[in-house]
């Protein structure tokens, strides 16, 4: 029986890359081994990013040296799914390819492919390819924002409290694939608990994920923001629930700064004149005030409860013991957003304490695939403890018969596949990368030796782990020492620049290339993005000029005041040059040849004539830029 015909089928034939590691695991090279080993990377990180690695180095292994590196028809190997974390590689592989090359493609090129990630749904892909791609007009097709401009505009409606809400509780480790690394300032929130502080700031206390700003509302000096909302007559549903979330997290608080304090007291000279019944019942549920309530009453505030306990103020021994809480008032898995490494612990430790009662609530809700995720990440958990913390991690004295068993009895028979993908899951998301892994990786070792009859090396299970934990949702945690820089594949090397923005890591690569042409490639690759993208990066003002220039004519912004926010930065760089180096000034607008650049340059100075307009030697700026002066007037 072929590897296809076991499960082990690729989107792509095998490349440089599965040759590299079929050399560094296999005792035995075989072309099964090596087809197992290009399914084992697709499934580590993503058919997408495997095709962009792997076709990128072929692409410039064929190239002569001259022309187009990458051909159009490259696109077609992408696959659309919808799923973000497949999907929003694509911009970014695209746009590398467009800057391998001498010279954009169409833009219809570019309007095609969008109009296909709008169709499969995938928002997300969509919105970062008309922020990133050279077409104009791209933006304006797509509806997506992500949450921190939705913050920033105001737009905190229920979805974009659902995508806080989703963030904050995945942690500081937790999968994401909202991490667009796009090309403007808001797209990403790195840190998804400061951003009910940036709407109090902007829009005042109005909706429940406000209230989780707990004892930063002191540190952020947005006691005058919550006190407007509180001092009106009557209070809406956005503001009694944000004033009961706060209200909890500052009683539950230890050692409140005297701002906190303050804010306490005039929370509670507020709250039982103004909060309902309902509000007032949930309070003295987590003040152990009243043993039972109704679930239904707390349904709607159930992941913002978990949030406040698990991040707001810190505590998971009071998490575990409101999650028990729940559990006995009737806790319904599909009402939790999100359930990642930081609900598994809880419930692990919760097992040690309450084993029947957790045990039944998991059985329950065994139909969500989560919870038979969190069964098998339970079985696979150990809790070591020592003087003054406890740790959890994987059971090392677990073998993998006893780990394969628990896996059928949970979700029955599977094939070999589906289990080295639950293994990966189960690594990526309830487990700490490094020790962890290794272990998993060990268990996937040991099936494929039993079940293909593959024998790899030693170095599998170390490399493996690295290349789980390097795939691009989770491409802020990746380290130089979780990189390969010895395969010499310029397409990983490209890889890795996407999943480290661009920054640094550039002599490391070029080090490790064989041949000049490799390096050219990376190095005109890499300049071309930071100089088209990056500009919080870029010190050259020829560059940032130019890239100002570029992104207002390309007309692709998220929302008006970002255009707005760039022609003042467009406008301040030209003063700044006009004071200090006049001759730049001049040489850049004397070599510059998009007209339509020269136009929106031309605009720019135009409606800032007032600075320019009383030096006597402006004249030749504005020749260049063919604006006609007179007495009392512009010539437009």
């Amino acid at each position: 029986m072929t590897s296809d015909e076991l499960g082990f089928d690729t989107a792509h034939r095998p490349g440089a890359l599965t040759r590299y590691f079929a050399e560094r695991w296999l005792k035995e090279p075989s072309a099964k081994g090596e087809q197992i080993i290009a399914w084992l990377l697709e499934a580590a990180l993503g058919r997408n990013s495997m095709y962009f690695i792997e076709k990128t180095k072929e692409y410039v292994d064929e190239w002569g040296g001259g022309g187009e590196i990458v051909p159009e028809d490259a696109f077609d190997g992408f696959v659309i799914t919808g799923d973000p974390v497949e999907d929003t590689i694509i911009p970014h592989a695209i746009l590398v390819w467009t800057c391998m090359n001498d010279q954009p493609w169409w833009k219809d090129v570019y309007h095609r492919w969008l109009e296909k990630l709008l169709a499969a749904g995938s928002g997300e892909a969509a919105y970062l390819a008309a922020s990133l791609w050279p077409a104009h007009d791209l933006m304006e097709k797509v509806t997506y924002r992500p949450a921190r401009w939705l913050v920033y505009r105001g737009q905190l409606d229920a979805e974009a409290e659902r995508l806080i809400l989703t963030e904050m509780l995945k942690g500081e480790f937790g999968i994401r694939s909202s991490f667009l690394y796009g090309s403007f300032e808001y797209d990403n929130a790195l840190f998804a608990n400061t951003l009910q502080a940036q709407y109090i700031k902007r829009y005042g206390f109005t909706h429940p994920v406000c209230g989780l700003v707990g004892l930063a509302a002191s540190g952020f000096n947005l006691k005058k923001n919550i006190q407007e909302a509180l001092d009106a007559p009557n209070w809406s549903e956005g503001v009694k629930g944000a004033t009961m979330l706060l209200y909890l997290s500052l009683k539950l608080s230890n050692n409140l700064t005297d701002p906190a304090r303050e804010l306490l007291n005039i929370l509670e000279q507020n709250l039982f004149k103004k909060l309902d019944e309902r509000h007032i019942n949930i309070i003295n549920f987590h003040m152990d005030k009243i043993e039972k309530i109704d679930y239904n009453l707390i349904k709607d505030y159930i992941n913002y409860l978990i949030i406040l306990y698990n991040k707001t103020i810190n505590k998971s021994d009071l998490l575990m013991k409101m999650f028990s809480k729940y559990m006995s008032i009737g806790l319904k898995s599909k009402d939790i957003l999100y359930i990642g490494r930081d609900l598994k612990n809880i419930i692990s430790n919760l097992m040690l304490e309450e084993k029947e009662k957790v045990e039944s609530w998991l059985e329950k809700h065994s139909n969500d695939l989560r919870i038979k995720d969190i069964l098998l990440a339970t079985y696979l958990t150990k809790r070591i403890d020592y003087k003054y913390f406890h740790d959890i991690t994987i059971d090392e004295e677990l073998k993998t018969e006893q780990v394969e068993k628990k896996i059928e009895d949970i979700y029955g028979k599977i094939k070999c596949v589906n289990k080295i993908k639950l293994f990966i899951c189960q690594a990526r998301k309830y487990f700490t990368p490094g020790r962890d892994s290794y272990k998993i990786c060990n268990f996937i070792k040991d099936v494929l030796k039993r079940e293909e009859k593959i024998n790899f090396d030693c170095l599998f299970i170390e490399d493996y782990a690295k290349i789980i934990n390097s795939w691009h949702p989770n491409r802020n945690g990746v380290s130089k020492e979780e990189m390969f820089l010895r395969s010499n594949h310029i397409g990983l090397y490209l890889y890795y620049s996407i999943l480290k923005e661009w920054k640094c890591m550039t002599l490391d690569f070029i080090y490790h290339m064989n041949k000049s042409v490799e390096i050219k490639v990376y190095s005109d690759t890499r300049n071309k993005i930071i100089e088209n993208l990056y500009r919080y990066t870029i010190d050259d003002i020829d560059i940032k000029l130019n890239l100002y220039l570029n992104k207002m004519g390309s007309n692709n912004f998220p929302c008006e005041e970002i255009k707005e926010e760039i022609k003042k930065e467009l406008r301040m760089e030209l003063i700044n040059i006009m004071k200090n180096d006049y001759g730049k000034i001049l040489e850049y607008f004397g070599n510059i040849n998009g007209i339509k650049e020269l136009e929106i340059a031309r605009r720019v100075v135009i409606e800032n004539i007032d600075l320019f307009a009383d030096k006597p030697r402006n004249r030749w700026l504005f020749n260049l830029l063919n604006i006609r002066t007179e007495s009392s007037y512009i010539l437009m």
